[in-house]
């Protein structure tokens, strides 16, 4: 390969998030407000928000059948939003136990059973590979959380909030998405005195200093999985309106956007 096929500066590609959070913080919410959606449901839950959507998936072939006419068909979406991934899995569980004929994965000794969801999801990934490249969308994963605990080899032990999704399937779409953000409620944490040396711990959802009672962390912490490849602050409001603004001005900057533009017109000229 030449030279010459060396790409330099920044490549406006579109976006992929992986969103993780507490329960009925809103992550449905959020992800109606991205560019043009449509949600592929895997979970009942989208009833009373209105957005495009296929009807409930219940199987992961029917998930792959709705990327595909993505895909292939036409349509002015921009963003397809997976509602939930964790429960896309349950269905990849589903399948790959009906095709190794299993009534659980648990069957297959030293974990065997859970390493073959990853060809399942590797073909999801493939898709939404796809429908980026060639149909120019974004891709938004919705995750529930789990608390996991993690074992610190120089230290202690710590808990850690983090997608609700099997270790091998976890590792594959935390590596492939651009952003993971984790959705939460702001508290407060009081200690109350109950005597005879016992104290006890309430926690109350407040506002920050702007007014906020939910936050978007996207920075990893010991407590928390996170990470962003954008310069985004490493927390914003809970606000899928912001979120996505903000995000498509550093993918797409106006100054970027204008020069683009007048290319075009000046291109438009010139074919007259």
């Amino acid at each position: 390969m030449a030279l010459s096929s060396i790409i330099k500066g920044i490549q406006p590609e579109p976006f992929r998030v992986l969103l993780h959070g507490v329960e009925g913080i809103g992550k449905s919410t959020f992800a109606s407000n991205a560019p043009d959606p449509v949600f592929i449901q895997t979970e009942d839950g989208l009833a009373q928000i209105d957005v495009p959507k296929f009807p409930l998936a219940e199987s992961f072939d029917s998930v792959v059948e709705n990327l595909n006419d993505l895909l292939n068909e036409k349509h002015d979406y921009k963003t397809v939003v997976i509602d939930s991934i964790d429960w896309l899995e349950k269905l990849a569980v589903q399948k790959v136990c009906s095709d190794i004929k299993k009534s659980t994965l648990a069957e297959l000794d030293f974990g065997k059973g859970y390493a073959l969801l990853i060809p399942q999801f590797e073909s999801v990934i493939h898709l939404l590979n796809q429908l980026r490249k060639v149909r120019k969308m974004n891709v938004i994963l919705i995750a529930h959380t789990k608390l996991e605990k993690i074992a610190d080899p120089s230290g202690a032990s710590y808990d850690q909030y983090a997608p609700r999704l099997d270790k091998r399937v976890n590792g594959i779409v935390k590596e492939w998405v651009d952003i993971i953000a984790f959705a939460t409620h702001t508290v407060a944490k009081t200690e109350q005195d109950e005597g005879f040396k016992k104290t006890r711990t309430t926690v109350k959802v407040v506002k920050d200093k702007d007014g906020n009672d939910r936050i978007l962390f996207l920075e990893s912490n010991p407590a928390i999985v996170a990470k962003s490849r954008y310069t985004l602050p490493a927390k914003m409001p809970l606000d899928g309106e912001v979120f996505f603004t903000s995000l498509w001005n550093i993918i797409y900057p106006p100054s970027a956007k204008t020069a683009e533009s007048r290319r075009q017109t000046a291109d438009g000229s010139e074919d007259q």
